[in-house]
């Protein structure tokens, strides 16, 4: 039976035994924020495993999947600017334009003029690349649903808050 103090061995996570042995080295140092940075960062890394080998499945990475899905869920006629892109995926320049040209490679998207800027070009999903989206939607939803089955539906409910709250902080611009 664990202490009064202790979490039972069972619900003792690896980050739960990194802060331990910072309070022995280090009683000094308050881990509170270690509890979650740590926990956020160890839960994206997992998250990322599990969607990488969905999408490799499919032929497909996140990053390829991220950029067609920003393009499907824009609204006809399915199409951003390759700025629009990065800025919404949080990508620079340079990433996004190996990743168009892999799209464009499998037909999954095209570039055309914008017609609000003669010199400019815009990002357009094909019908192909539609069809891939629409297909794989659900079953991409399905799996996410599976990577969050180890906590209730109000926890994810709450999960979901506390991160967006979180998310709010982190997107103001710093002074």
């Amino acid at each position: 039976m664990a202490k009064p103090d202790q979490q039972p061995a069972s619900s003792v996570d690896h980050v739960d035994r990194v802060i331990e042995q910072w309070g022995i080295e280090r009683p000094d140092l308050d881990l509170r924020p270690t509890a979650i940075v740590a926990r956020l960062g160890r839960a994206v890394s997992f998250t990322d495993q599990r969607l990488e080998s969905f999408f490799a499945q499919h032929g497909l990475t996140r990053g390829l999947w991220d950029v067609l899905a920003s393009l499907r869920r824009t609204g006809a006629p399915f199409r951003l600017s390759p700025t629009e892109l990065a800025n919404e995926l949080m990508r620079t320049t340079g990433t996004m334009t190996s990743r168009l040209a892999q799209l464009q490679d499998e037909g999954l998207i095209r570039r055309v003029p914008d017609p609000a800027d003669g010199r400019g070009m815009l990002v357009e999903l094909t019908a192909k690349g539609r069809r891939l989206v629409d297909r794989l939607a659900a079953e991409h939803l399905a799996n996410e649903r599976q990577i969050l089955a180890g906590i209730s539906a109000s926890d994810q409910k709450a999960l979901a808050a506390l991160l967006a709250d979180l998310l709010k902080h982190l997107e103001l611009p710093s002074s």
